[in-house]
């Protein structure tokens, strides 16, 4: 049986470790709200709100998970200066939400501005582990800092081929500087990824960081990064792209059908640069920047830099993070304890879970009848592996993969609008 594959599943570990936020004291009921990420809830609350600071930086949260960065990146500087003036425990909130912003549209010199500075007003009154944390992204941010922010030009539209790789993912052929690789199309990734050997092919400039990669089986790999001046995509170019650098090995995957060494990863920020994307059954990787905005489907938010979905599983709303680069689904322990009363259905067996750096085993459960709504869409999967440890509180409940995307036909995604989209888009007429 072929298992799940999410190579940088957990994202970047540095990054990981600040933008976890501490609960505030005594969890009022909009935290509790955002914790759980009931975003309807949410924002009803924060309508409540008096105007001020606090609602401000509540907003910025909204604005970050919406994916609308230009709108937080414009608010939470100036709220943060007043909740750090005021001492209020939402600074750290404010702080964290910004930093991500800042990561996510690529404005490095903002990022690392934004550290120096933190790190100065309040690095004696942090956890050292944390303040080791911040000052290897400060390094990073500081290679970048003088990079231009990522950006797509070129044409709106392209069309190309991708197609099935031996794990059961998509890949396409995109050529950089003569050099044409396979890439597997990621949104689990939270950035892109090329090998060593493939950074030697197009001569990219790599440098040394303070970073390593976590990917879905846990295993940490050093990583270096360059960045990609222009990479086409048909006719549609994305330009300024930082890529993740790691040695073949950790990305040579030895599955039951086959070794395969993974040359390139095309990662979540970069595909969000292209708007909108459809992949079809019969392979066609459609992108359209200017096309209407998605309205039906699946709510999209991003959790950082994964994006998740609001889905229902079995008639009860909850979030699965979206991962065009898994061959198949898989559950979480927070889907254990939230289903626990299906737990007489599930068996029990040994699992080996296969990525970055390598595989893992573990015991897990096997839920035999997974239904998921998306949108208008409703898909069924069979036996999906349940893991049974990690955290049972988790908001997100479990990874959708190839199977589940793919069920309808095709599925598209609009970044723009945060939508999902399982099948073909409904007729107007």
């Amino acid at each position: 049986m072929i298992v799940p594959l999410s190579f940088l599943a957990s994202a970047i570990t540095v990054f990981a470790a600040v933008t976890a936020a501490p609960p505030l004291a005594a969890a009022p009921p909009i935290e509790a709200a955002l914790a759980r990420w009931d975003m309807a809830e949410v924002r009803a609350l924060a309508k409540a709100m008096p105007k001020g600071a606090e609602r401000c930086a509540v907003e910025g949260v909204i604005a970050n998970r919406d994916n609308r960065l230009d709108v937080a990146a414009r608010s939470l500087p100036h709220c943060l200066a007043v909740l750090e003036r005021t001492g209020s425990p939402r600074a750290q909130q404010a702080f964290e939400t910004l930093l991500d912003t800042y990561r996510r549209r690529g404005a490095f010199g903002k990022e690392y501005a934004l550290i120096a500075r933190w790190l100065g007003a309040h690095a004696e009154h942090m956890e050292s582990d944390a303040v080791a944390d911040l000052r290897d992204e400060l390094g990073m941010a500081g290679v970048l800092r003088n990079l231009p922010g990522p950006r797509a030009t070129g044409s709106r539209t392209a069309i190309l081929h991708s197609y099935r790789n031996v794990l059961g993912t998509h890949n396409v052929d995109l050529t950089v500087g003569g050099v044409t690789l396979s890439w597997n199309i990621d949104t689990g990734a939270n950035y892109s990824v090329v090998s060593d050997s493939a950074a030697r092919r197009m001569h990219l400039a790599v440098r040394d960081v303070p970073l390593r990669a976590v990917g879905l089986t846990g295993h940490s790999v050093r990583t270096r990064i360059a960045v990609i001046d222009s990479l086409p995509v048909g006719a549609v170019l994305l330009r300024h792209m930082v890529t993740i650098v790691v040695p073949d090995e950790a990305l040579h995957i030895r599955s039951p059908r086959a070794d395969y060494q993974i040359e390139a990863i095309l990662g979540c920020p970069a595909l969000a640069q292209l708007g909108r994307f459809r992949i079809d059954a019969d392979g066609t990787f459609a992108i359209d920047r200017d096309g209407p905005l998605l309205t039906s489907g699946a709510t999209l938010y991003m959790n950082q830099l994964t994006p998740l979905a609001e889905v229902e599983i079995a008639g009860r709303k909850g979030l699965v993070s979206i991962d065009t680069g898994a061959n198949r689904s898989s559950l979480y322990a927070s889907y254990a304890t939230r289903f626990a009363d299906r737990a007489p259905l599930w068996s029990r067996k040994r699992d080996t879970t296969l990525g970055l750096g390598g595989g893992t085993e573990g015991d897990v459960a096997i839920e035999p009848h997974l239904t998921i709504t998306a949108g208008a869409a409703t898909v069924i999967e069979r036996d999906v592996a349940v893991t049974l440890e990690g955290d049972k509180a988790a908001p997100v409940l479990g990874n959708l993969g190839q199977p589940a995307l793919t069920a309808k036909g095709s599925y598209t995604f609009d970044f723009r609008s945060m939508r999902l989209l399982l099948g073909a888009e409904a007729s107007n007429g």
